[in-house]
């Protein structure tokens, strides 16, 4: 096991080939709110389909996105990411409703035991129907930001993991602070 451990982080493909990758993934998560997450990969593992739904700042929030990997194997790769968010956001005086499109990258790594680490950062871009105020704050009609995240999850057997992520979007989304942080901690299922 050490040798076949110590190729896989030298990076050795014929290694990092054999390190099982699954084709799905569940997540359930709290921290900024509360929420369900979903993975699927497709074709061979690559292309990678992600979709989560939170309850987040008093308002809702989904998001889509699909990745491609442009190099590496399924168990340690760099993909190309585009992603949408929507989210409704009940404040005082009005409720808010913008949407997002992101692209960018994405980096995966997955070690033989079934830990895994995962890193993305790109571009955004946010637009609602009309700029809004409320309480001496606004929000423009559209803006433009950087999204990024760092996550990793640690299997307790195969299958199930404890799962964590951190990030932010920098564009205009909650009104006071602008951007809209992400910290989640959960359960991860893999089928």
């Amino acid at each position: 096991m050490g040798a076949s451990w110590a190729a896989a982080a030298d990076g050795d493909p014929a290694t990092q080939a054999a390190i099982p990758v699954p084709s799905t993934e569940l997540r359930i998560v709290g921290g900024s709110g509360v929420g369900a997450e979903a993975a699927q990969s497709l074709f061979g593992h690559r292309l990678r389909l992600d979709a989560g739904v939170h309850s987040a700042f008093n308002g809702l929030i989904g998001e889509g996105a699909a990745q491609v990997r442009l190099l590496g194997s399924a168990a340690n790769g760099l993909w190309l990411r585009g992603g949408y968010l929507y989210q409704r956001m009940a404040l005082d005086c009005l409720t808010d409703t913008a949407s997002a499109w992101d692209a960018g990258l994405a980096y995966r790594k997955r070690w033989a035991g079934g830990s895994l680490f995962a890193a993305e950062a790109g571009l955004e871009t946010v637009s609602r129907p009309r700029a809004i105020g409320c309480n001496d704050s606004g929000l423009d009609a559209r803006s433009d930001g950087v999204r990024f995240s760092l996550g990793g999850q640690y299997a307790l057997t195969r299958g199930l993991g404890i799962y964590g992520r951190v990030g932010a979007r920098t564009g205009e989304h909650l009104l006071e602070i602008g951007i809209l942080p992400e910290i989640w901690l959960g359960v991860a299922f893999e089928l």
